[in-house]
């Protein structure tokens, strides 16, 4: 009996300490803190310096009618390169004469226009209202400054600039004939939806000084690119009457000069 009694009491033991045991084990998984979730709608975390860098808007987005500063540009400088009065940028822009301009900054140089048609192609590119505007100012002015410039074919002038009634030269040539840059400088204008002038590339050289190449057959740059005095921009094309021809243009300030003042004479 006592045989049977104290095994009883070991085995009674050993239930309650299992008890015991369990209900501690229960207790501390109450008491443990329950695992963070994992969400994939979380904040996403603080934003940092890089991700609050400006953003460079690609020329294709430029609104028409505006022009993206480049290195050296000033309110003065960009007003004449456009023909325009400093006056009047400074007001479009809600500047100050005296303000700075900053690379990347987007000017107003086109009047703001009370509204504006679409044509069946589309809105007209920022280039091409620069384009225009070049084209559509008053009467020619000399030349304040004169800058030298390489002849951009090798024909002889056909027609000569007239002051008030032409606004640049015609250079004869071959269909097909290599047309090159007079100078190093940015091509602003590569098109040809300008009349009168056919495929028509434009090079912007400093502040100042534009040249213009008309009646090409080809245009061998795009709009942004960086040319090299001497770099082949285009192929020469024919008038309505079949002649080889380049329509040669330079503009200083905004306004036409002759190119004869500017191109090495010729033996």
């Amino acid at each position: 009996m006592k045989t049977c009694s104290s095994r009883f009491a070991r085995s009674g033991s050993s239930i309650l300490f299992a008890l015991l045991l369990a209900a501690s084990l229960t207790s501390c998984a109450w008491l443990a803190p329950p695992a963070r979730p994992t969400h994939v709608d979380e904040a996403p975390p603080p934003a940092t310096a890089f991700s609050n860098a400006p953003t460079p808007v690609p020329t294709s987005q430029i609104p028409a009618g505006f022009y993206r500063v480049n290195p050296g540009d000033t309110q003065i400088g960009v007003a004449k390169a456009f023909g325009r009065e400093p006056s009047a940028l400074a007001q479009w822009n809600h500047l100050s004469s005296t303000d700075g301009l900053r690379v990347g900054q987007m000017l107003r140089v086109a009047p703001p226009l009370v509204a504006v048609t679409s044509s069946a192609t589309g809105t007209p590119s920022n280039s091409l209202e620069q384009a225009r505007a070049i084209f559509a100012d008053g009467p020619s002015e000399p030349a304040s400054a004169k800058a030298r410039l390489a002849w951009p074919v090798s024909g002889q002038v056909s027609a000569p600039f007239v002051s008030g009634k032409t606004k640049g030269i015609l250079v004869g040539g071959r269909v097909g004939e290599s047309v090159r840059a007079s100078a190093g400088g940015r091509v602003v204008y590569a098109g040809g939806r300008i009349a009168a002038y056919g495929k028509l590339i434009i090079i912007k050289h400093d502040a100042h000084l534009l040249t213009a190449y008309g009646n090409n057959r080809a245009l061998l740059v795009k709009e942004g690119a960086d040319v090299k005095a001497g770099e082949v921009i285009a192929e020469m094309g024919a008038d309505d009457k079949g002649q080889a021809s380049l329509r040669f243009e330079v503009r200083t300030d905004g306004k036409p000069v002759d190119p004869l003042k500017y191109l090495p004479q010729r033996q």
